[in-house]
């Protein structure tokens, strides 16, 4: 499909030689442009204007379709993003055959394959006649420059001449632009891998001096406040550390979130350090966290070793003080040289790891110690606390650290006078409460040597099967007839015995008459028989009553 040729007249001559001068200055232009945008826009102005058409729009071939890029002089945007496959259209019958054709009238051209958006888009802008030339650099087609006309045209020779000079100075410029653009984008990379570098290098460098400060502080004896500070200082991380048990041992712990590293020890999870919200990255934020987290296992396994084994050394001490052959002046050297004065200890704890473990036992006489400025040990299966405060104040403390723990070990308490000997009486009556609490069935729970009077000397050694068995042989008629007949006859016995088997003041702490009185005696009597009266079997009856209150006591 050839255009159609005209005589040229001596006036068109010269106009074809202006239009060269054009297109060697276009050309000039185009070489100095090394934007593709830059080019697709002066290609599209200057084909308007030199083929004199109301529309000019170039399609680049993009994989395998056409796509219109740019559009000089259209009415709308319904044009703009076009795609054509190849055979497709007029731009794709181009890119198939690689030479110009044209169409006097294109919507009422049957000679081109037509689809229903590249034809809305062309009636959208009422074009007409088009013509469209391939840009072709070498043997390769990289896409299609189109002149087009609001009416029917019939292009000349001399029309595709020009347009084709136009698209053979735009192929060339397009392909300058897009080497430009891979040298650019290129570049761009290349910054930006060694803008990474740098800042892999410099997050490195980061890394390691923050491990050589950290190292400083463990060859030279520091804490966990200096590693809080030293990553405060060396790496902008504002954190804490906390225990296992999610205690804060260093540190102020953030108030909004933050991350959270563990601390890992060998015998599993010691704990965690956690950094308040940062502008340093998450990820290098998480690296450096993780140096600081290996520091502080190292300080934290380092402390347990030396506490397990200052608890190896007390627990031989307690060992050497509870024996009795041992040379009292000597132990009073070594309770110094531990750094604490038998003298000074008045009341004497111990904790039995019932019901809470042993670990959990270990953990609360520790804090327990700590909080009263006291010392404590392991010591035959229990742990020893000796206190330089008083009963009361010892259970004061007491029940704050079960509070704090949310559980107690059973603990057996007594006030002494202090020195050797005075450390050992008080540490038997404080291991016989504890063992009759547990005999009471009251594990968990603390009392004072006082508090328990006769029945810790007793029945200290006992279990709580033997105290029940003696309750039952004892007593356990009359707990029976009382179970049965909703009677009170053993609180009328107890408190009968407890006040002397004074019948009057019997009477008043029960609120009864005195023939109610005398009518309960005798049921016991009936009951238990004539021998209870006797004074041995009375004190019998007195002791198991009691026994069976406090174990009463305990299970409500």
């Amino acid at each position: 499909m050839a255009p159609h040729d005209a005589a040229p007249s001596v006036a068109e001559l010269r106009r074809r030689a202006d239009e060269l001068v054009v297109l060697n200055d276009l050309a000039r232009r185009l070489a100095a442009l090394h934007d593709t945008r830059d080019v697709l826009d002066e290609v599209a102005r200057q084909a308007r204007r030199l083929l004199g058409v109301d529309v000019a729009y170039i399609m680049l071939l993009r994989g395998d379709v056409l796509r219109i890029e740019v559009v000089d002089g259209a009415m709308g945007s319904a044009m703009r993003g076009i795609e054509l496959e190849r055979g497709q259209g007029l731009g794709g019958q181009v890119l198939a055959a690689g030479r110009p054709l044209w169409s006097e009238s294109y919507l009422q051209d049957d000679r081109f394959p037509h689809s229903e958006g590249v034809d809305s888009a062309a009636s959208s802008e009422q074009l007409g006649g088009i013509l469209a030339v391939p840009l072709l650099v070498g043997d390769d087609t990289i896409g299609v420059l189109l002149a087009a006309e609001r009416r029917a045209r019939a292009f000349v020779a001399h029309d595709v001449e020009l347009l084709a000079g136009l698209a053979a100075h735009a192929a060339l410029a397009l392909r300058t632009a897009d080497l430009f653009d891979r040298e650019r984008a290129a570049a761009t990379e290349l910054r930006a891998a060694n803008a990474t570098l740098r800042e892999v290098n410099a997050s490195r460098e980061r890394a390691s001096d923050l491990r050589d400060v950290l190292n400083e502080i463990v060859l030279h004896g520091g804490g966990l406040a200096a590693v809080v500070a030293a990553l405060d200082r060396s790496a902008g991380l504002v954190v804490s550390v906390r225990d296992h048990d999610g205690r804060t041992l260093a540190g102020e712990p953030p108030t909004d979130g933050g991350l959270v590293v563990p601390v890992e020890l060998p015998g599993g999870h010691g704990g965690d350090l956690v950094a308040a919200p940062t502008t340093v990255p998450d990820e290098e934020a998480v690296r450096l966290l993780r140096i600081g987290a290996t520091t502080v296992a190292v300080l934290l396994a380092s402390e347990r070793s030396v506490a397990e084994a200052e608890l190896r050394t007390r627990g031989e001490f307690v060992h050497a003080l509870l024996s009795s052959g041992a040379d009292e002046a000597s132990l009073v050297r070594r309770a110094r040289a531990n750094g604490i004065d038998l003298h000074a200890v008045v009341t004497v704890a111990v904790v039995e790891p019932e019901p809470v473990g042993a670990t959990a036992a270990g953990t609360f006489a520790a804090r327990l110690a700590a909080e009263l400025r006291g010392w404590s040990a392991a010591h035959a299966g229990q742990v020893v606390v000796l206190l330089p405060a008083p009963v009361e104040q010892v259970r004061a403390a007491v029940a704050r650290v079960s509070a704090a723990d949310g559980g107690t070990p059973t603990t057996g308490l007594a006030a002494g006078a202090g020195g050797p000997a005075g450390v050992r009486a008080s540490h038997e009556e404080a291991r016989q409460t504890a063992a009759l609490l547990i005999a009471l069935d009251r594990a968990g729970s603390c009392a004072a040597s006082d508090d328990l009077g006769l029945y810790r000397s007793l029945f200290s050694r006992s279990g709580r099967a033997d105290l029940t068995a003696f309750v039952r042989a004892t007593v356990g008629p009359l707990l029976d007839y009382d179970g049965e007949r909703q009677r009170d006859l053993a609180v009328t016995l107890e408190t009968y015995l407890e006040l002397a088997r004074h019948h009057a003041r019997t009477c008043e702490a029960l609120h009864v008459h005195a023939n109610t009185l005398y009518q309960r005696l005798d049921r016991i009597t009936e009951v238990l028989g004539p021998q209870w009266k006797e004074p041995g079997r009375a004190l019998e009856l007195q002791v198991a009553l009691r026994l069976h209150r406090l174990i009463a006591e305990r299970a409500d």
